[in-house]
């Protein structure tokens, strides 16, 4: 099972700066090669958006909050 030591490891491999910090709006945000990871989270939350975070970083294309096109 992939734990969030192994996602943290996967973004370090892909050259992604991951940082806990205290987030009001999200539970985590990626922008550019940088990753946020809000951090009163429990272990498994922060798997989750870890995970949910690397998935953008795989698909996104441009600002994905941008729906104009």
């Amino acid at each position: 099972m992939t734990t969030y030591e192994d996602l943290l490891i996967e973004a370090d491999g892909h050259n992604l700066i991951t940082r806990e910090k205290p987030l009001r709006a999200n539970k985590g945000r990626i922008m550019g090669n940088r990753i946020a990871i809000k951090n009163d989270l429990t272990e498994k939350e922060k798997k989750c958006i870890m995970a949910e975070e690397l998935g953008h970083y795989y698909t996104g294309i441009g600002d994905i909050l941008n729906q104009s096109y």
